[in-house]
């Protein structure tokens, strides 16, 4: 298989995005100081404090697999002829480059007030054109089927990163501390941004609903649909798990880990359903 290569990139993208949710998670985002890419001023940090060991290590992965977000950006340009695959090969290395850069701005100003959540945007949208490529690469089966199922799907796709950006929102301007505290002067606007966070994981759990539907009526992809459904919907119960549990930091965890591969499954199906409704 000629894609196998961009298979195991998009994994590895996967894996640093529940790394980089372990640093936040951790609170370990700080461990290394505002020195990057060293940490502390050192090569070879102190590991005897876990944090450190926690932030490191997502430096040293994030470091690796941008190496290999570049040969697979190589490798896709050097076996097609697409250009719209040629395009998502450019596309992934410019928001590499842009992620690379929002992070290593995160850390030299002490991580401020917005950049962990344009950190965790764009890292996402670096994993939707890497999905993408590897469908681009892999073989097609035109079907008109394709058809029915790529508007609900695109749909979720843009309602789904809505409402993680609404979610990073909450939780990293601490939007999410106001709900829990005795002063309600602005416990308003907490609540109307958690409400339209829950309202739009209710409508990403329709469309995907629908998609699902539509995909074991046209016995198209019916297995990644069972398992989107499955993802979604534990996404969207743990999101309401992790309110009553006050923003716990394992809750969290577990309830951004599912909205990642939430995200991978759902951007999979879609860019399956893009290039299988084109004919050749």
């Amino acid at each position: 298989m000629k894609n196998k290569f961009s298979l195991f990139t998009v994994f590895l993208t996967i894996a640093a995005l529940v790394l980089g949710n372990l640093v936040v998670a951790t609170n370990s985002g700080d461990a290394c100081g505002t020195d990057w890419p060293i940490c502390n001023g050192k090569v070879i940090p102190d590991i005897t404090d876990y944090h450190i060991v926690i932030e490191y290590s997502h430096r040293l992965f994030t470091t690796l697999l941008g190496l290999f977000i570049l040969i697979n950006a190589i490798l896709a340009w050097k076996k097609t002829s697409e250009k719209q695959v040629k395009f998502i090969s450019t596309l992934s290395l410019l928001l590499l480059l842009t992620q690379a850069m929002i992070g290593g701005m995160n850390v030299l100003l002490g991580t401020p007030t917005g950049f962990t959540t344009l950190d965790v945007m764009f890292s996402l949208f670096l994993l939707i054109s890497l999905v993408f490529l590897y469908a681009g690469l892999s073989e097609r089966t035109y079907h008109v089927k394709y058809m029915e199922i790529k508007k609900p799907l695109i749909i979720g796709v843009v309602i789904l990163m809505s409402e993680i950006l609404i979610g990073a929102v909450f939780k990293h301007f601490r939007l999410s501390e106001l709900i829990f505290e005795v002063n309600h002067t602005e416990i308003a606007l907490a609540n109307f941004v958690y409400f339209t966070h829950g309202i739009l994981g209710l409508l990403t759990l329709f469309y995907i609903g629908y998609a699902v539907f539509l995909s074991i009526r046209f016995n198209v992809m019916r297995m990644q649909a069972l398992s989107l459904i499955l993802v979604s919907a534990l996404a969207t119960f743990g999101g309401f798990i992790t309110k009553t549990e006050e923003l716990s930091p394992v809750t969290s965890s577990v309830h951004m880990i599912l909205s990642i591969l939430t995200v991978a499954l759902l951007s999979h199906m879609t860019a399956v359903s893009y290039f299988n409704s084109k004919r050749n």
